[in-house]
This record gives C-alpha cells, sequence and structure tokens, in this order.
C-alpha cells in the first residue's frame, strides 16, 4: 500500500528530477504524477476537449518509488497507525505526528 494520495506534497528524491517540489494529481498503479515535475511536450490532434490541438505540456508520471511525502519542508516515512476500532491514520515515523 502506497503512503502517497492526491492533493499530498511531496519531493523528488531520485531520478532526473531530484529536488523539485509539487503537489501529487493523481496516483495510479506505482506511478505518481506531479504537478510542474516531469513535463513534455505531446502533439494532440483537434478533439471536442482540446479543439484547438497543437503542441501542449503535460506532466507525465514518475515512479511512486522516486517521492517522499513532505512535512513542512522536510521529507518523511510513514507507517499506519491503527487504534482500536477506528480506521488507521498516516503518521510521520520520526517525529509520530499524524500527516
Amino acid at each position: 500500500m502506497a503512503n502517497i494520495k492526491k492533493n499530498d506534497n511531496v519531493k523528488v528524491i531520485s531520478g532526473a528530477f531530484k529536488g523539485k517540489t509539487g503537489t501529487v494529481i493523481s496516483v495510479k498503479a506505482g506511478k505518481v504524477t506531479v504537478k510542474d515535475v516531469n513535463v513534455c511536450k505531446r502533439h494532440e490532434k483537434p478533439s471536442q476537449t482540446n479543439q484547438a490541438g497543437g503542441i501542449i505540456e503535460k506532466e507525465m508520471p514518475i515512479d511512486i518509488s522516486n517521492v517522499m511525502l513532505l512535512e513542512g519542508n522536510t521529507p518523511v516515512r510513514t507507517r499506519i497507525v491503527r487504534e482500536k476500532g477506528k480506521k488507521g491514520v498516516r503518521t510521520s515515523v520520526k517525529t509520530g505526528k499524524a500527516v
């Protein structure tokens, strides 16, 4: 189970975009799409959603293992802490605070 969810702030910890931070747009099958990270230019034909067509810039997914969740400005590891009769909460391993 991945501890990264949509709208989380993350930092890229390895790869070509190491050091960049951003907000998670989507999480699918071990890949995350982060705003303003791994931006590629795509040639698209005109369609109903994009009537002009042309060259657009689009964020492409990167592997989920290459990002870490941010708590404030520091990347942290997380774990799920369950209380009796309640759903688990993501907490920081270092500080023990809920993220």
